[in-house]
């Protein structure tokens, strides 16, 4: 299994819309991640993405386009620093390709970037996503209690950090 990140201008948007429209794929995302998820979407976030910062990929798995990760630069005294998001199709699951792909992710914005810190906003109840995130060295940095606020329901929230200084 050949896993890549590769960016959105390299993918095919037909697989990005046909892997991103499954329900559950949204249930630990922010709302603005549509369900149906459309061509009409991929082609919107792929515009958006390559005409603002270019943050984002696509994880390829043998050449499919099976998921996105993705991070959001930010400004201000907050300027070292780098929000991660991802998400994945279900079929692909339990396979170690999110790690791998958060492990890729992290190395580039290292590399590339003038980052001092990756941190990701996870529901307390997502515990996939915890373990992805804490194989790949990010620490437990806060825990937010009822801050998130998604189909009629407050979550709890973790922060997870990787610092550069700590970067395996």
């Amino acid at each position: 299994m050949i896993i890549e990140l590769k960016t959105l201008d390299q993918i095919d948007p037909c697989q990005l819309a046909y892997h991103a429209n499954e329900k559950s794929i949204g249930t630990y995302l922010r709302n603005t991640f549509p369900y149906p998820y459309t061509l009409d979407h991929a082609m919107s976030f792929i515009t958006h993405s390559l005409q603002n910062h270019g943050l984002d990929f696509g994880i390829v798995v043998d050449g499919i386009c099976v998921g996105c990760i993705g991070g959001t630069l930010h400004n201000d005294i907050y300027v070292h620093n780098c929000e991660l998001g991802y998400w994945l199709n279900p079929l692909y699951a339990h396979r170690g390709i999110m790690r791998q792909a958060v492990r890729l992710f992290c190395q580039h914005v290292f590399e590339c970037y003038h980052i001092h810190k990756i941190y990701a906003e996870v529901f307390v109840e997502n515990k996939a996503s915890c373990r992805v995130l804490e194989w790949n060295h990010f620490e437990k940095e806060g825990y937010l209690f009822e801050h998130a606020y998604k189909n009629f329901q407050y979550h709890d929230v973790i922060i997870y950090s990787l610092r550069r200084t700590t970067w395996k």
